[in-house]
């Protein structure tokens, strides 16, 4: 675009048109318009600067980044560089260039998000491998544990005050077994049975499930699940697994009280499907949501959790080839965003390797 020395725009191009939503004769000796997408205060600033040997050679500015409003509203940060038009020494006007940054910020954007899942899903996959070796060492000395408690138990009268204390060393060992149960299935690396599944079915199998559950008897749970959604190939079980968790996890931070409300919608090219867990609850700090997929990561007290229930939603989901996020803010209420393609990465490999 090019204005003269009173600033009135005298060129405004193809390409500014497009990046910007307004045609040239609504621009052009319009200096109303023109001000709507760059504001007057905007404008004296990179006069300011071209003038001055403060910021590169004097008459020019070199490339920036500004946001412009274009004429839907919306902003538009553009990579923007200016020159003075200069006529025998006088300024006659100037010249502005600039390209169009949405697409760029975008991919760097994706590039972003898919560096912190590698990094995230390497990171469980290490301690997956780790995790299943402690577990079976530690499953064999629990099973001998438990072995000669409940043979001790057998030899005491039942109002023994020692049979009280071997009863609790039987419910403390079976909670151990428990934790180990969770290590093995937060160290599996590969999908189940693979099947055609209607998610939506499965979703209100899980709610049918835990709804007459005495935690969820002050919880409403309203279903907003789009008719048409393209079949996901994938392992019934574990998907459930990951409904039922977020199901439990949302009615804990709720205290038992609130509203889960569950959305399900095909994705934007009618390949996959995105799911929606949002709830009432106390929300999570900012400081800590990026750690909340984290093995061992938990904010209950001991003894109330291992850490390891969203890591084992988070590790299900990459492998059947989605993502899941959460948004969330202390007091608002959280929402965790689930995509789902049809085919997971290991259903094509599977196909291409058969075929």
């Amino acid at each position: 675009m090019v204005v003269d020395s009173k600033g009135v725009p005298v060129i405004f191009n193809e390409g500014a048109e497009r990046i910007l939503g307004y045609k040239a004769d609504e621009i052009i000796g319009n200096p109303e318009n023109f001000h709507h997408f760059y504001p007057r205060q905007m404008a004296k600033e990179i006069m300011r600067r071209m003038r001055s040997d403060e910021f590169g050679p004097p008459d020019k500015l070199n490339a920036t980044r500004v946001t412009f409003i274009n004429k839907a509203g919306e902003e538009v940060p553009v990579n923007f560089s200016a020159t003075i038009i200069r006529e025998r020494g006088q300024e006659v006007g100037s010249v502005g260039i600039f390209s169009d940054l949405r697409e760029i910020l975008k991919v760097y954007q994706e590039l972003e998000a898919t560096h912190h899942q590698l990094v995230q899903a390497e990171k469980i996959a290490s301690l997956g491998r780790m995790a299943a070796g402690v577990a079976h060492e530690i499953n064999n000395p629990l099973a001998g544990i438990l072995i000669y408690a409940e043979l001790l138990a057998r030899e005491l009268e039942p109002d023994s005050i020692v049979r009280e204390n071997v009863d609790i060393i039987i419910e403390q060992t079976m909670r151990c077994q428990q934790i180990v149960h969770r290590l093995l299935d937060f160290s599996r690396q590969s999908l189940g049975q693979k099947q055609p599944l209607d998610i939506n079915e499965k979703i209100r199998r899980c709610v049918d499930l835990v709804r007459n559950q005495a935690f969820f008897h002050n919880i409403e749970i309203s279903l907003h699940l789009a008719p048409e959604l393209p079949q996901i190939d994938g392992d019934p079980g574990q998907l459930q697994h990951v409904f039922t968790n977020l199901l439990l996890n949302a009615a804990d931070a709720m205290s038992g009280t609130g509203t889960i409300t569950i959305f399900s919608s095909p994705t934007e090219r009618h390949d996959g499907v995105v799911l929606r867990f949002v709830d009432t609850g106390v929300g999570i700090p900012p400081e800590i949501i990026d750690k909340i997929f984290e093995p061992f990561f938990t904010t209950k007290p001991p003894g109330k959790g291992t850490g390891l229930g969203l890591s084992i939603v988070y590790g299900i989901i990459q492998r059947h080839g989605g993502e899941i996020k959460a948004e969330s803010a202390p007091g608002c209420g959280t929402t965790f965003t689930i995509t789902l393609p049809q085919k997971s990465l290991e259903s094509e490999l599977d196909l291409g390797l058969r075929e």
